[in-house]
């Protein structure tokens, strides 16, 4: 069983502009600052077709319910990869997402897109909750999917702001 989510955002940027926010160190550094998340940079490689791979580590977010606790890392962290294209001959930049929470039974992560949008572009975040515990599986992907959409909002509300102006 599986649970999906969802994010879309608006953004009155270019897509090479969102896409050289999203991928820069200085989008690890705005998170960390302005979102208290604890995001530091693992590694980032630009490719040769401009693309760039990047790996975050972050804090596991506050309000974990007691049945979950067990299942995480004693740490608290997490690792999120991201892997971007740059924007293609359509205009659109698209990437793929994982995150890592190292012993726990869950699987997250999907894929995103970057795409000209009227006078901007238009961010779109899918992706894919899974936990593998009998029983409290499905309670335990609600609550990962409910807290990553929270996340998303965020870093989009973030992104607006850091673009705007």
């Amino acid at each position: 069983m599986s649970k999906n989510l969802v994010s879309r955002t608006q953004i009155s940027a270019s897509v090479q502009q969102v896409f050289d926010l999203r991928t820069s160190e200085h989008w690890v550094d705005l998170k960390a600052d302005k979102l208290k998340d604890g995001s530091a940079l693992v590694s980032r490689t630009e490719r040769p077709d401009g693309g760039v791979d990047f790996a975050v580590s972050r804090d596991l977010p506050a309000g974990v319910p007691g049945f979950l606790e067990r299942f995480l890392p004693k740490e608290g962290k997490a690792v999120q990869h991201e892997s971007w294209g740059p924007p293609g001959p359509d205009g659109i930049c698209r990437g793929t997402w994982s995150v890592d929470i190292p012993g726990a039974p869950a699987k997250l992560g999907g894929t995103a897109s970057v795409e000209p949008s009227g006078d901007g572009s238009v961010q779109i975040i899918n992706g894919t909750a899974q936990v593998s515990i009998p029983l409290i599986g499905g309670k335990a992907e609600g609550f990962i999917v409910d807290m990553t959409q929270k996340l998303m909002a965020k870093e989009a509300e973030l992104m607006i702001a850091s673009l705007s102006g």
